[in-house]
């Protein structure tokens, strides 16, 4: 099945095209679809769902025979319950945090206290607008907790390569036949096509 990714992110864009295509689907971007960049409207500080809606919903106006697809990934830290979340990329931004390295970097030295909980998982929220004009969400989470070290695998960047999954593995050092069974957003990816 083909989708149409809404979002301006290039890096999640192929994020998403290789998990997708490990599952037997394509994932293109909007841009090479319509053949211009669009302005996204401003998300919400409260509600992935929400903002995955919004951003489907905005580009389907654009490609109506479509399924167009976003995500909205958060980070969650049990240590920190009011921090990050729907927030997540927003923080980073805020406290002057560039590349994926610093952002790794980052969340390790808020875990550098060897009695920290270390619990924490990225939750990837989905929404897809379909040519029927159907629009459904679903979820995804990926991870358990946070690895003690950075770079932990090279596979997929970003934070997957501190985020360890259930078999002790980063979402990073994993095969992709392995890594589509525990990613959050294959996992959001797989639930949205089980609604269709």
């Amino acid at each position: 099945m083909r989708f149409v990714l809404a979002s301006n992110n290039t890096a999640k864009t192929e994020e998403v095209a290789v998990l997708a295509q490990a599952m037997g689907h394509q994932v293109e971007n909007y841009r090479n679809v319509l053949g211009e960049t669009l302005v996204f409207p401003a998300e919400t500080t409260t509600s992935q769902i929400e903002n995955a809606r919004v951003k489907a919903q905005f580009v389907h106006q654009y490609l109506p025979d479509e399924y167009v697809l976003s995500d909205d990934t958060g980070l969650y830290l049990s240590a920190f319950p009011d921090r990050f979340g729907v927030v997540t990329e927003r923080e980073f931004k805020a406290e002057g945090i560039l590349g994926t390295e610093a952002e790794q970097q980052y969340i390790l030295d808020l875990l550098r206290q060897p009695s920290i909980d270390r619990s924490g998982y990225l939750l990837a929220v989905m929404g897809l607008a379909t040519p029927d004009n159907r629009l459904l969400t679903a979820q995804g989470k990926g991870g358990v907790r946070i690895a003690e070290n950075s770079r932990r695998g090279d596979y997929i960047d970003g934070l997957d390569n501190i985020v360890e999954a259930e078999n002790g593995l980063t979402l990073s050092e994993m095969s992709i036949n392995d890594v589509i069974e525990y990613h959050d957003r294959s996992r959001a990816l797989q639930a949205l096509v089980n609604l269709l």
